[in-house]
């Protein structure tokens, strides 16, 4: 089902390629010279494009630019005549030669990002150009705050429904569960730098390092519409530079993301290489703490610190003197395991970037409910969930195996284990066949 939804999102992106394309070429180009400046921004940014962790990309400079387009009142005095379809148009041509570049790396960003952002665009312009052709906004035009609330109120708007689109195109995740993840890359007050700093010390909350974007976009793309307006087209390249400066701040985000997943990945393999657990044990917790997560509507910032807990959560079993007798914990007494859950989480902390990493792995051991104290962290309980299904399930021959392994953890749930994340696992397991 939710591939069908994506490729709603592609039909829709060709279909307005298409008409504007069609429009455009049929009727001419309104003013070139404003397409041209425009287009090349577009595709200058798309060029600079950053591929971020999370499977996202982000285009500041192009984006601000094809917003700008949008919003384009005037320049310098001579109204702008360019309407809905010439936007998508130029947006879409832009698009495709900032891409050549990657497609010649081997890099094509996927079909749904340029239908995304073929649809933004149009999106914006829709609010806009037929009021502003009509005339409607000459009243509101004369009153500075009340056009600048407009304003504003078009790129929130806009960004509502880019963020409703990624969701639907992002298929690989429940529509749910997508959506609160890009509201909350929408809604998040920290600055791209801010939330870098925090990134450093793994201590973001909300959208992660995406933070801040659609802000700085939403901003820049007024900045260089309104700024057009009243000095000409010389302004637009000198107004870009604010999205020069969030790009730069997202480069580094993104090479910091890299460090880190590089740096988890080579730990998680420790305890493998060292005999103390099986082989690829960690990798397959950790995809499948990630899916279960994303089942239970994690958000982004969420599942990385489940997928990095999930991936380390036999670090402290290097710290034994003797191996787990059978390489699995299930059956070792419950301080045995919340002692070998504390070695690992002190050893996560010497790193000093992974705190709340350290506090998932230290809880893994706990029991759901043990009368005493309250849960563990969500994200603690799929890891216990998931770890002691990646245990029994390697005993296990085939589907009856499998069947008996839910059985158990079924019977442990609401004890040991949390039954919503069995249940969530069990649907996983089910849909990977």
């Amino acid at each position: 089902m939710r591939a069908h939804t994506g490729t709603v999102v592609l039909v829709l992106g060709a279909v307005a390629a298409i008409s504007a394309l069609t429009a455009t070429v049929a009727r001419g180009v309104a003013q070139p010279q404003y397409a041209l400046v425009f287009g090349g921004v577009i595709a200058v940014g798309e060029m600079a494009r950053v591929a971020l962790p999370g499977n996202r990309e982000t285009a500041p400079l192009g984006a601000a630019g094809a917003l700008a387009y949008a919003l384009l009142p005037d320049v310098h005095g001579t109204v702008s005549r360019h309407g809905v379809l010439q936007v998508v148009a130029v947006v879409g041509v832009a698009l495709l030669a900032g891409t050549l570049p990657h497609v010649a790396r081997g890099r094509a960003p996927a079909p749904a990002y340029v239908a995304r952002r073929m649809l933004a665009a149009g999106f914006a312009a829709t609010l806009f150009r037929p009021l502003y052709a009509a005339g409607a906004l000459d009243p509101v035009m004369e009153r500075g705050w009340a056009y600048g609330t407009f304003l504003v109120l078009v790129v929130f708007l806009t960004s509502l429904c880019d963020a409703v689109v990624a969701a639907i195109a992002r298929v690989e995740r429940p529509f749910r569960p997508a959506l609160l993840g890009e509201l909350r890359a929408l809604c998040a007050g920290l600055s791209p730098t801010e939330q870098i700093g925090r990134e450093a010390q793994y201590t973001a909350r909300g959208a992660g390092g995406l933070t801040g974007i659609g802000t700085a976009v939403g901003a820049t793309g007024m900045l260089i519409a309104l700024s057009t307006s009243a000095l000409g087209l010389w302004a637009v390249p000198v107004f870009c530079v604010p999205s020069l400066l969030v790009l730069m701040s997202f480069r580094r985000y993104a090479a910091i993301r890299r460090v880190h997943q590089q740096t988890v990945a080579a730990l998680s393999r420790l305890p493998e290489a060292t005999g103390c657990a099986s082989p690829g044990h960690a990798a397959r917790v950790g995809d499948l703490a990630k899916a279960v997560g994303v089942d239970l509507g994690l958000g982004e910032n969420e599942l990385r610190e489940l997928e990095y807990a999930a991936m380390l959560h036999d670090i402290g079993r290097l710290a034994l003197v003797d191996p787990v007798p059978g390489g699995t914990t299930l059956d070792l007494p419950v301080e045995e395991q919340r002692r070998i859950a504390g070695l690992g989480a002190d050893v996560i902390r010497e790193s000093g970037v992974l705190d709340r990493v350290a506090t998932i792995v230290a809880a893994q051991a706990d029991p759901y409910r043990d009368g005493v104290c309250a849960p563990p962290p969500l994200a603690s309980r799929i890891i216990k969930v998931v770890n002691a299904y990646d245990d029994l399930n390697a005993l296990a021959d085939d589907a009856h195996g499998r069947r008996e392994v839910f059985a158990r953890l079924r019977a442990d749930a609401g004890g040991d284990y949390d039954p919503r994340v069995v249940e969530a696992l069990a649907q996983v397991v089910e849909r990977a066949g």
